[in-house]
């Protein structure tokens, strides 16, 4: 029988192996290149992905962030998408640190004692969103998934072919 950690590794593992598939064929240009005004690029959705995933890591273990302050306001929710490149950590930079970020996620996974799954979530998380550590763990299983969708929609404008069908 699957535990929930076994689910939420499942989602974590899926999602990156998507967002690696859905931006690998995309030039460079493309990367930086939103779908709309007013949407986000390739380039954000892996740096948002990458950030939120510190940001929420550090709040369950307690542990420091990793990636630096600057790097997290570029990319926060409340961060605003430029279609600038040069605005950005290169294409190389923000791949690598997803990739990274993504590592400590299922570190901290791994080693994350199961008893600790009802705790309540750390002070700073909506309580009524986020009532326990498990729920914080849900988010980190799903948040990719919503942006994967963004990043469909990026490839349908540059004209790229389904990754999936």
């Amino acid at each position: 029988m699957a535990t929930a950690k076994d689910v939420v590794r499942l989602q974590l593992d899926n999602a990156q192996k998507l967002m690696e598939m859905f931006t690998a064929d995309l030039s460079d240009e493309e990367y930086f290149k939103p779908a709309a005004a007013d949407t986000n690029h390739a380039a954000w959705i892996v740096g948002h992905i990458a950030c939120s995933e510190d940001s929420l890591v550090s709040l369950i273990t307690g542990g420091a962030k990793r990636i630096p302050d600057g790097t997290h306001a570029l990319f926060g929710g409340e961060s605003t998408c430029l279609p600038d490149a040069s605005k950005y950590p290169s294409r190389k930079e923000l791949d690598d640190m997803l990739l990274t970020a993504c590592a400590h996620t299922l570190e901290a996974l791994q080693t994350f004692d199961e008893g600790k799954w009802e705790n309540p979530a750390p002070e700073g998380l909506p309580q009524e969103v986020f009532p326990s550590l498990g729920a914080v763990w849900g988010l980190l299983a799903t948040h990719s998934w919503w942006h994967i969708g963004q990043l469909t929609t990026c490839r349908k404008v540059l004209g790229k072919k389904p990754q999936l069908t």
